[in-house]
C-alpha cells in the first residue's frame, strides 16, 4: 500500500490516499492483481464496486472482500461498512506499502452465494506433500521402497499400545505438521509454536457436517460435531481445553470461537458474532501476559458460553472469568512481563495521547522495569495497540470510554513510581512519600485530592470497639498498601471490562420473551504451572487443574466403568490415577488447606510461619503433602502432574487481598464519575445514581443554556428562520458545546470536561460516517447504553468472581469472603455448568520448553502424556465402548434399518447387529443399554446412512414419479385442450369458408340473375319504347293527316264562302313528295299560324257570321286535342337504347320512388323540331314508367 500525495484528484480534501492490491479469486485460473485507490473513509462496498468496474465483472452477482493473513492461515470476511485501509494499517510494516501474495498479507475478491456462503473456487484437500506421500505409499506397496511404519490419526487404532509406540506416532505426525490426533472423540493438540495455514473458512466448510474420523483430525471437526450434536440431541455441549501453560489453549479457544460463529452464519460473521470475535483480543490484552513458558499466557480463566436458537443461529454469549492474577501487576519473575495492555499503550499511543495521559517509556515505570526490561518487538506492539482499539470498538467502547480506561492504566503505572523514605528522627514519625510530580500527576489522573491521596498511602485506619485510630504505615506496610491500591484498581477495571463485554454480548430479547436456547461452552482456563517460585496464584491455578483432571477422569474412567458394571457386561477394570485425595487435601472441610488458610488469615497475629506449621501439623501423614526442612518456608504437594513446591510467603496477604476500605473511600471521593463507577460495590445502584445525577445535571445544563440564550437575545427580535440543528452541532462556543454534550451515555459520567460529554463522540462518529458512507447510515445511538434490567441479569451471572469492595463500618463485623473462598465458589459453579452438558475434551501438549518452532521434545511430551493419563485414556477408549444407547434411543435412531414396528427389546437389537455381521467384540448389550466401540458405531452409522440414502432415493423416485405423472397428466390435458380448441377452430374456419363460398355463390348468382333480368327488361323496355314510339308516330302522322284534311276542308269552305272563282288545281296523291318529318311538322305549324292570323285579320275586318262560330268551335276542339296530345306525350318517354344491331341510342336507367325508370335522350334536332311544332315537350329526356325489377 503506497501513500499518495494529499492533493490527488481522488482526495480533494487533503486526505491521505492508499493503494490496495486486490486479488480476484473467481475462477480456477489465477487472475492478475487489481489496484484500487482508497482512503481511510472508503468502505468495503466502495472498494468492491471499484474492483467490479475495473475488471468489468458481472454486477448482478454478489461479491465479498476477504482479508488474508499469514499466507491464508487466517481469513476475515469484511463487512460492507468496514474500512480496508484500517485493516491494512494493522498489518506488519513490510506488508503495508506493497502487499503481494507471497508476503502473506493481501485481499481476495470472492463471490458470495445467495444464502450468504462464500463460493470457494477450489478447496485443496490434499497438499503436494500428501500427494507425494501417496505416491511413495504406492511404491512401498509394490515393493520398490522399504516399508515404513504408518502414522495413525486415531491412537485407538494402534496395533500395539505402549508409551514408545504412542510417542513415536505423535512425533511422526508432528514432523509432518499434523499437530492434531484423535483418541476416539478426544483431540490431542501439540503446540508447534508456529502458525499453520489450516484455519481459514475453507477448512470450516471442509469439516462441516462430517462424522468424526472421516477426515484428517482437526479442531474444527470437534467444533462441528459439538454444534450438530447440540442441534440433533437438543442438549447443551461443552468443550474443555486443558493443558499446561504454553500448550496453546488460548489459541485453540480462538479457533473454536471462530469456527462456532462461522457455522452459525456460514462463514459470514456479523452482529453478535462480530462482538464475540472482538471480545477475545480485549480480554487477552488485559488478562494475558508473557511468561517464561508462553508468550501469550492467560493469567485468568474464562468460560465462554455461546447461546444458540434451535435453528442454529447465535443468540448471544456470556463470558465468565476466574481468578485474575493480580500479583503479576506489581512483581514478576525474570524474563516475564506485565499484562500486554501496558506495553500496547506505551508504545502505540500518539504524541497527543501521550501528553494527555502523561505517558513515558516502559523502562521509566517500576512496575514494568524490574529485571532489566528489553523490548525487541516494539513495532509489533504498536500494531497490537491498533488491533486492541479496533476490537474495543467492535465490543462497543466509545472513544471517551477508551480515554478513561487509558487514564486509569496510566494512574496504575504511576502508583508503582511512588517512593517512600523515613522521616528524620523526632516526634513526627512516619514516612515521606514522593516524588511530588508523580503525586500531582496521579491525583490529576484519578481526580482525587492530593492531600487525601498522600494520607491513604502513608496511614491506615484501625477500628476498635470505642474509637477509630489512625496509625502510620511502616515502610513495608506502605509499599504493600501502594501495591494493593494498584492491584485493586486494575482488578476493578478488569471486572468492569468483563461486565461491559457481557452487556455487549447480551441479547435483550432474552429478557422480554421466553425463547428456548441451546449453548456450547468453551473453557479456556489457566494451565498447570510449576515455576521456580510458586506462590498463592500457582496454588489456586493447580487446584483448578486438579478439578478439571478429576472431571476428565470421572467421565472417561470412573463413570464409564461403573456403568459397565451396573449393566452387567463383561469388563476388566482399567487402573487410572485418581486425584480425588489431592483435591480433598486442598479443599475438604474442615482440614483442607484452603480452610486452614482462611482461619489463619482471620487471626490478627498469625504469620506465614504459623500457617506453614498448621499445614504440616494437620497433613503430615498425607501422602500428597510433603513437608520441607524446618528452615525452608515452603511445602510440596503431589499433584496429578507431579510435585510442586510452594513458597508460603504472602499466602495470607494474597488470600485477603481485596480492596482496602481506605482505598475504596479515596476512590469513591474522586471527581471522575468513571472511577467512582469502577469502585462501586453494586453496579445496579451505581447505575441508578448515575442516571439520577445525569438527569439533574442535564436539567441544570439546559437551564444554564436557556439563561445564556435569554441574555444573548434580550431585546432582539428574530426575523429569520430557526438555525438548523446541524449548524448548532458545528458551533464552537462554550455554551453551545456544553449544550451539544448534554445527551447522556449512561455507561459512565465524564465530568472532567463537562457535565456530560459522551455525546461528542456520537456526533463526531455520525458526521464522519455521514461523509464517508453516503446514504447508508449506522445507528446514531451507541449500542452500549445500559439499563437496570439488563445490568441486573449480567451482575447475577458474574457476581461470584467480582472484586470485593467494602468500606469500614463499625456495625459490620463480618468480613467479606476470602479470595480462596471466592475462587472455590466460582469453580464449583463452573463444574456444575459443565456437569449439565455433554463434554468434548481437547488435550493441549507443549512440544518444547524453548518455544522453538516445530521442535519435538520427547521427554517433555512424554511427561505430559503420563500425568494426563493419556496411555490409560487410549486403553479405555480402545477396549471400552465410546458409544452408548439405551434401547429406546437405539430404536429411535436406527429404526430405518430395523424391521417395521420393532420393539425396544434386546432380541430385536441383537438380531439387527447379527444381521449386519458386526464383530461381537466390538459391541455388547447390557440390561438397558447397547455399548459399541467407535468402529462398530461407524459401521452402524454408515449402514444407516446408506439405508437412509436408499430410501431417500426411493422417495425421490416416487416423488419424481408423482410429479412427472402430474406433469404428464397436466400436459396431456393441455394437449387435449389444445387439440379440441384446434379442431373446433378448424371446423369453424371450414364452416366459415363454406358459408363464405355459399354467400359468394348466392351473391354471384343473384348478380347474374339480376344482370340477366336487367338485360331482358332493357330489351322489353326498348321494345315497348320502340312500339310506343311507333304507335305515337303513327298517331302523330294520323293527326297530321287529319289536320291536313281539316285544312283542306277549311280552305274549301273559305273558298266557297268567299265565292272565289279561282280554279283549284287538283293535287294528286302521287305528285306529292314526302318531306322529312321535322320539316313537315314545321311547315304544318307555320301553316296553322298563318291560317290563324288570317282568320284574325278577317275577323277583325268583317262582322261575325254564323260560319265564324263553327270556326271557333273548331279552334277550341283543336286546342283541346292539342292539350290531350301533350298529356299523352308526358306519359310516354322516348327511350332510345343502345342496340348493337340497330345502332347507338343513348339511354340510362334511374330509380325513382321505388320503381325503375328508363331515361332516353331523343335526338336534338328532332326534339327541336317537335318543340317548334308544339307537339312535343321541350324536355330532352322523357321518362317511361316500368314495372319494378324485384
Amino acid at each position: 500500500m503506497s501513500l499518495k500525495d494529499a492533493g490527488s484528484l481522488t482526495c480533494p480534501e487533503n486526505v491521505a490516499s492508499y493503494t490496495l492490491h486486490i486479488y480476484p479469486q473467481l475462477s480456477a485460473e489465477s487472475a492478475s492483481c487489481c489496484r484500487v485507490t482508497a482512503t481511510k473513509d472508503t468502505t468495503t462496498a466502495d472498494v468492491i464496486k471499484d474492483v467490479v468496474g475495473c475488471l468489468s465483472l458481472d454486477i448482478s452477482k454478489h461479491y465479498v472482500l476477504v482479508e488474508v493473513k499469514e499466507s491464508g492461515g487466517e481469513e476475515w470476511v469484511l463487512d460492507g461498512n468496514d474500512s480496508p485501509v484500517h485493516r491494512v494499517l494493522l498489518w506488519p510494516r513490510r506488508a503495508q506499502d506493497v502487499h503481494p501474495q507471497q508476503d502473506g498479507y493481501y485481499f481476495l475478491l470472492q463471490e458470495r452465494n445467495a444464502d450468504g456462503t462464500i463460493k470457494y473456487v477450489h478447496v485443496q484437500l490434499h497438499s503436494e506433500e500428501e500427494e507425494e506421500q501417496d505416491g511413495a505409499r504406492r511404491l512401498v506397496e509394490r515393493g520398490f521402497l522399504p516399508w515404513q511404519q504408518e502414522d495413525f490419526n486415531d491412537l485407538c487404532n494402534l496395533p500395539n499400545l505402549t508409551e514408545t509406540i504412542l510417542l513415536e506416532n505423535l512425533k511422526r505426525r508432528f514432523l509432518k505438521q499434523k499437530i492434531y490426533t484423535y483418541v476416539g472423540s478426544i483431540l490431542i493438540a501439540i503446540n508447534p509454536f508456529k502458525f499453520l495455514p489450516i484455519y481459514n473458512p475453507k477448512y470450516v466448510q471442509m469439516y462441516e457436517n462430517h462424522q468424526l474420523g472421516k477426515l484428517e483430525p482437526h479442531i474444527f471437526a470437534i467444533a462441528d460435531v459439538a454444534y450438530h450434536t447440540m442441534l440433533k440431541k437438543r442438549i447443551n455441549q461443552c468443550i474443555v481445553i486443558s493443558g499446561e501453560s504454553g500448550s496453546g489453549k488460548t489459541q485453540s479457544t480462538n479457533f473454536l470461537i471462530h469456527c462456532l460463529t462461522a457455522l452459525s452464519q456460514k462463514g459470514y460473521a456479523s452482529g453478535v458474532e462480530r462482538t464475540i470475535l472482538g471480545a477475545g483480543p480485549v480480554l487477552e490484552a488485559f488478562g494475558n501476559a508473557k511468561t517464561a513458558h508462553n508468550n501469550n499466557s492467560s493469567r485468568f480463566g474464562k468460560f465462554i458460553q455461546v447461546n444458540y436458537l434451535e435453528n442454529g443461529i447465535v443468540r448471544g454469549a456470556v463470558v465468565e472469568k476466574y481468578l485474575l492474577e493480580k500479583s503479576r501487576l506489581v512483581s514478576r519473575e525474570k524474563n516475564e512481563r506485565n499484562y500486554h495492555v501496558f506495553y500496547y499503550l506505551l508504545l502505540g499511543v500518539s504524541a497527543e495521547e501521550r501528553k494527555e495521559f502523561h505517558l513515558k517509556q516502559p523502562e521509566d515505570y517500576f512496575y514494568l522495569n524490574q529485571h532489566n526490561l528489553k523490548i525487541e518487538d516494539g513495532e509489533d506492539l504498536q500494531h497490537d495497540f491498533e488491533r486492541l482499539k479496533q476490537a474495543m470498538e467492535m465490543v462497543g467502547f466509545l472513544p471517551a470510554t477508551k480515554k478513561q480506561i487509558f487514564s486509569v492504566l496510566s494512574a496504575i503505572l504511576y502508583l508503582g513510581n511512588i517512593t517512600y523514605k523515613k522521616r528524620a528522627a523526632g516526634r513526627d514519625e512516619g514516612l515521606e512519600v514522593g516524588p511530588p510530580e508523580v503525586l500531582d500527576i496521579l491525583s490529576e489522573l484519578l481526580k482525587v485530592k492530593r492531600e487525601i491521596l498522600v494520607e491513604v498511602l502513608t496511614k491506615r485506619k484501625t477500628v476498635t470497639v470505642n474509637d477509630k485510630l489512625i496509625l502510620p504505615y511502616s515502610l513495608s506496610e506502605a509499599i504493600t498498601a501502594r501495591d494493593s491500591m494498584a492491584k485493586s484498581l486494575y482488578s476493578a477495571l478488569f471486572d468492569w471490562i468483563v461486565l461491559r463485554i457481557n452487556h455487549a454480548l447480551l441479547n435483550k430479547k432474552d429478557m422480554e420473551e421466553s425463547v428456548t436456547c441451546l449453548s456450547i461452552g468453551v473453557l479456556d482456563i489457566f494451565g498447570f504451572e510449576d515455576f521456580k517460585t510458586n506462590s498463592f496464584e500457582q496454588f489456586c491455578i493447580n487446584y483448578a487443574n486438579e478439578q478439571l483432571q478429576y472431571y476428565f477422569n470421572q467421565h472417561i474412567f470412573k463413570l464409564e466403568q461403573e456403568e459397565y458394571q451396573s449393566e452387567g457386561i463383561s469388563w476388566h477394570n482399567i487402573d487410572y490415577t485418581d486425584n480425588v485425595a489431592c483435591i480433598h487435601l486442598i479443599s475438604k472441610k474442615p482440614t483442607g488447606l484452603f480452610y486452614l488458610l482462611d482461619e489463619e488469615s482471620n487471626f490478627p497475629h498469625a504469620t506465614s510461619e504459623t500457617l506453614l506449621a498448621k499445614f504440616k501439623q494437620q497433613h503430615e501423614d498425607n501422602r500428597f503433602f510433603i513437608g520441607t526442612p524446618v528452615l525452608e518456608p515452603a511445602f510440596i504437594i503431589q499433584h496429578f502432574a507431579g510435585k510442586v513446591k510452594y513458597q508460603i510467603k504472602d499466602f495470607r496477604e494474597k488470600n485477603m487481598d481485596y480492596m482496602r476500605p481506605d482505598i475504596v473511600a479515596l476512590l469513591r471521593g474522586s471527581d471522575s464519575a468513571y472511577v467512582r463507577e469502577l469502585i462501586g460495590m453494586d453496579p445496579v445502584a451505581v447505575f441508578r445514581w448515575a442516571t439520577l445525577r445525569a438527569a439533574i445535571r442535564a436539567m441544570a445544563v439546559f437551564a444554564e443554556a436557556g439563561r445564556q440564550r435569554a441574555q444573548k437575545t434580550a431585546g432582539v427580535v428574530r426575523h429569520g428562520p430557526r438555525i438548523p440543528l446541524g449548524e448548532l452541532q458545528q458551533a464552537n462556543t462554550p455554551i453551545e458545546r456544553v449544550y451539544r454534550c448534554s445527551v447522556l451515555d449512561f455507561s459512565f459520567d465524564c465530568s472532567e470536561d463537562f457535565d456530560i460529554n459522551a455525546f461528542e463522540d456520537i456526533i463526531a462518529s455520525y458526521e464522519s460516517k455521514k461523509k464517508s458512507r453516503g446514504t447508508k447510515q449506522k445507528q446514531i445511538i451507541p449500542k452500549n447504553l445500559l439499563d437496570s434490567k439488563s445490568l441486573k441479569l449480567i451482575v447475577s451471572m458474574t457476581l461470584h468472581d467480582r472484586t470485593t469492595k467494602s468500606l469500614l463500618h463499625l456495625h459490620k463485623k463480618k468480613k467479606p469472603p476470602s479470595i480462596s473462598a471466592q475462587f472455590q465458589t466460582s469453580l464449583n459453579k463452573l463444574l456444575e455448568t459443565l456437569g449439565r452438558a455433554e463434554p468434548f475434551f481437547i488435550r493441549c501438549i507443549r512440544s518444547n520448553s524453548e518455544k522453538r518452532e516445530l521442535l519435538f521434545d520427547e521427554r517433555l511430551v512424554l511427561q505430559q502424556l503420563r500425568y494426563t493419563g493419556m496411555l490409560e485414556t487410549v486403553r479405555i477408549r480402545q477396549s471400552g465402548y465410546s458409544a452408548k444407547f439405551n434401547f429406546k434411543d437405539f430404536i429411535d435412531q436406527f429404526q430405518v434399518i430395523l424391521p417395521k414396528n420393532a420393539e425396544a427389546s434386546k432380541e430385536e437389537i441383537c438380531a439387527l447387529l447379527t444381521k449386519l455381521q458386526l464383530d461381537t467384540s466390538s459391541y455388547q448389550i447390557g440390561k438397558t443399554k447397547v455399548f459399541m466401540k467407535e468402529v462398530a458405531r461407524q459401521v452402524l452409522q454408515d449402514t444407516l446412512h446408506k439405508e437412509v440414502i436408499r430410501k431417500i432415493i426411493v422417495l425421490q423416485s416416487w416423488l419424481r414419479m408423482v410429479l412427472d405423472r402430474r406433469r404428464f397428466l397436466r400436459t396431456q390435458q393441455a394437449v387435449l385442450t389444445l387439440q379440441a380448441c384446434w379442431h373446433s377452430y378448424r371446423v369453424r374456419r371450414a364452416l366459415e369458408r363454406k358459408n363464405a363460398a355459399v354467400y359468394i355463390q348466392s351473391v354471384w348468382r343473384g348478380y347474374r340473375q339480376q344482370k340477366s333480368f336487367q338485360q331482358h327488361r332493357q330489351k322489353i323496355c326498348l321494345f315497348q319504347a320502340l312500339a310506343r314510339g311507333y304507335l305515337q308516330r303513327k298517331r302523330f302522322h294520323q293527326m297530321i293527316a287529319d289536320k291536313k284534311r281539316e285544312e283542306e276542308e277549311k280552305q274549301h269552305l273559305l273558298v266557297e264562302e268567299n265565292g272565289l272563282s279561282q280554279p283549284e288545281e287538283p293535287i294528286s296523291e302521287g305528285s306529292v313528295t314526302p318531306e322529312p318529318e321535322g320539316k313537315l311538322d314545321q311547315r304544318l305549324e307555320l301553316q296553322v299560324e298563318d291560317s290563324d292570323g288570317t282568320e284574325n285579320e278577317e275577323g277583325g275586318k268583317q262582322s261575325p257570321r254564323p260560319s265564324q262560330k263553327s270556326s271557333r268551335e273548331k279552334r277550341e276542339s283543336r286546342r283541346q286535342r292539342g292539350l290531350e296530345h301533350n298529356e299523352l306525350q308526358n306519359k310516354h318517354v322516348a327511350f332510345p337504347f343502345e342496340d348493337p344491331h340497330e345502332g347507338d341510342l343513348p339511354c340510362k336507367v334511374a330509380k325513382e320512388d321505388g320503381s325503375w325508370r328508363l331515361l332516353t335522350a331523343a335526338p336534338q334536332a328532332q326534339n327541336a323540331k317537335r318543340a317548334q311544332l308544339g307537339l312535343l315537350p321541350t324536355k330532352s329526356e322523357l321518362s317511361v314508367e316500368l314495372l319494378p325489377l324485384c
